[in-house]
């Protein structure tokens, strides 16, 4: 008998990971696949307008980051297949830039958090069926908050290891400097892809989930 519980609670389990995958791969299909090229491709050319932006004095990373912008844009557009592949394809466009892989790296690791938390927000609700969910303001800044605060647990840390071999700066100025950086670049992470992508109008007529 409990091996029979076991194995129906097993196959339970079993069903759950095939509903989520195929949550996340449905309609894949050439549409979806071009679509996440293009706007790859758009996030590689637009690489070289950070040279332009202010950066934080002594550390040279730019406060604004049009990259991962083009990235969290996909994801509201296309859903979250289109979001990780647009962000991963981008990501390795970006060692044209960064041959040591340093900056790309960093990069996709802070911009993951605010893809990944927003569809998984919506996954919990059973509402991770359209982009249309992530419309109201409220919701979407809840989401992008928790997103921010995953994104700091993993951002502090990292700069505390990686940072120390190039520059010669203490624990509190790493995370000072890590926080305020993060939480700009989340800011507009968040803000600027919303504006685009909900209020012109550009989902009700390009939304593809």
């Amino acid at each position: 008998m409990n091996d029979t519980i076991q194995q129906l609670d097993g196959d339970s389990e079993n069903e759950d990971h095939i509903e989520w995958f195929d949550g996340v791969t449905s309609g894949i299909d050439s549409k979806r696949v071009a679509a996440a090229g293009i706007l790859a491709a758009l996030s590689i050319a637009i690489a070289p307008v950070a040279e332009f932006i202010p950066r934080i004095p002594g550390w040279g990373i730019a406060l604004f980051d049009p990259v991962s912008i083009i990235w969290i844009i996909a994801f509201l557009i296309g859903g979250f297949w289109i979001g990780i592949v647009t962000t991963l394809a981008g990501t390795m466009g970006l060692f044209l830039y960064d041959p040591t892989g340093i900056g790309p790296f960093f990069k996709i690791v802070a911009t993951l958090p605010m893809i990944v938390i927003p569809y998984l927000g919506l996954k919990l609700r059973r509402q991770a069926d359209s982009g249309s969910n992530l419309a109201s303001p409220r919701k979407y800044t809840v989401l992008m908050l928790v997103a921010l605060l995953v994104r700091l647990s993993l951002m502090v840390p990292l700069n505390i290891i990686i940072v120390p071999l190039f520059f010669d700066w203490g624990i509190e100025q790493i995370v000072q400097y890590t926080v305020i950086l993060n939480v700009l670049q989340s800011l507009w992470d968040a803000l600027v892809p919303y504006l685009v992508v909900y209020p012109t109008g550009l989902y009700r007529h390009y939304g593809m989930w």
